[in-house]
């Protein structure tokens, strides 16, 4: 009994650590209460906390994992801080900045730190399935709204689109579409389901992009295709069978793109006079990086940034500036550099029409703000993730994924968006979990001549 408890503890945290992410957009902006948006900056590393400290994991390989990760962790926090007090930063900078970078690993950190029965694997499984379910579907029944206007009539500003469970949030629209298109990713391989179920599940994500208009997840997952081919290289027979298939999804693209209505808005990208060595592209691209390095006041600054919170991170480009009235007498502090991109973004033509060309990205703000020494730090525990939870190929694709969209724009440091690609890379991984322990005690069974009635886990 007390060990069925643990089970039930350990699916409960992992239920309520996701839950405090992924539904407080959509909680927050329906109660009108913006606050719900921060208790996860709590919650996940109360979880973490509360499953390393109470971990029944005795697998070498799960320990060396929360090492490493751990010691990621310590050293993405030493480099923030660092970089608080040499440029007079905020203490709540450092721990907003800290908790917002560190959150994904946290999350797979406690995800793997926990141990799974087989029936408490299915309940969390079948837990994001529903939630994914229920985003499609909320963004399904926005987007007519939106566009009838009853949903600004009613108070709601419909901006950023058929955001999902992340309605509002800025650009809802691409974390709903995002988290659709990673799932179908995900489900496609999950092969002890109907073929024509998972046909329905990608047709339906792909509806989702159209419909949300998030264009460059098209881009995205283009180039985090070609990535996995350059990684798989070694394999002669998968990189053949991956560029066929990237091949008749181009085939097939610029098919749609050339007839069929719907597609047309793709042609946006394709102009080249944007790209040459003076291309507008570029300039607005490369804008807030220029504007941080003019503002480099010494070659420490090249090592740990111009401090949390101070360039075009999304906590120094929005947040920060939404939430003042309970940072500021906090003691957070900001930088004219996140504005001044804001300002840039809104008032030239080519990034205001498309954020594939705005300088307010991911890579760029943990640069900024963190300098090489926290671009490297954010990076190793990147390259641990890779390692522990890349397990196949759409795990690889959906990392590489996360990869390119932060140089597009600063969905990597959106919590919604990164528990949820957090989430699918945590389940294939604790399913190898199980599967392991049943082979060991299938083992044990045949040694012990007593196998009968053991199911193990299934396919």
């Amino acid at each position: 009994m007390q060990q069925q408890n643990a089970y039930l503890k350990n699916s409960t945290l992992i239920i309520a650590a996701f839950c405090s992410i992924f539904y407080s957009r959509i909680a927050a902006t329906t109660l009108r209460f913006d606050l719900l948006n921060l208790l996860h900056f709590a919650i996940i590393p109360s979880v973490c906390v509360i499953a390393i400290f109470t971990t029944r994991a005795k697998d070498p390989k799960q320990t060396s994992l929360a090492l490493s990760f751990l010691g990621g962790l310590l050293g993405l926090f030493g480099v923030i801080l660092a970089s608080a007090l040499w440029n007079k930063a905020g203490l709540i900078n450092a721990i907003i900045s800290f908790t917002m970078l560190g959150e994904p690993f946290m999350f797979l950190l406690a995800f793997s730190c926990i141990s799974l029965t087989v029936k408490s694997f299915t309940t969390i499984r079948n837990f994001l399935y529903y939630s994914v379910l229920i985003n499609f579907l909320l963004a399904a029944a926005q987007k007519p709204l939106i566009d009838s206007g009853q949903l600004n009539a009613a108070g709601f500003n419909g901006t950023d689109g058929c955001g999902g469970v992340f309605f509002l949030s800025g650009a809802g629209n691409y974390v709903a579409a995002t988290v659709s298109l990673a799932f179908a990713v995900y489900f496609v391989n999950q092969r002890t389901v109907p073929l024509w179920i998972r046909i329905t599940v990608v047709l339906a994500a792909l509806w989702h992009l159209l419909f949300s208009d998030s264009k460059q997840l098209v881009l995205a997952y283009g180039i985090a295709w070609l990535l996995l081919i350059l990684v798989s290289s070694k394999d002669v027979g998968k990189t053949l069978k991956l560029l066929i298939g990237l091949f008749l999804a181009g085939f097939v693209g610029i098919w749609c793109v050339q007839n069929v209505e719907v597609f047309k808005p793709y042609t946006a990208w394709a102009r080249p006079e944007l790209y040459g060595a003076d291309g507008l592209a570029w300039h607005a691209k490369f804008y807030s990086i220029h504007l941080i390095l003019d503002n480099y006041g010494s070659l420490l600054n090249w090592l740990i940034g111009l401090g949390p919170g101070h360039t075009v991170s999304r906590l120094g480009a929005w947040f920060l500036r939404d939430y003042s009235p309970l940072l500021s007498p906090l003691g957070s502090t900001t930088a004219p550099i996140g504005q001044q991109s804001m300002d840039f973004v809104a008032g030239f033509w080519l990034t205001s029409g498309s954020s594939v060309f705005s300088p307010i990205f991911s890579w760029a703000g943990i640069w900024g703000d963190l300098g090489l020494l926290g671009l490297g730090a954010y990076l190793y525990l990147g390259y641990l993730v890779w390692r522990y939870f890349g397990l196949d190929d759409t795990s690889k694709v959906t990392l590489l994924s996360v990869f390119v969209i932060g140089c597009i724009f600063t969905q990597m440091e959106e919590p919604g968006y990164m528990i949820s690609m957090s989430f699918l890379l945590g389940l294939p991984w604790q399913e190898r979990q199980l599967r392991r322990e049943a082979a060991k005690a299938l083992e044990v069974d045949f040694d012990s001549t007593q196998v009968e009635g053991f199911n193990g886990v299934a396919e």
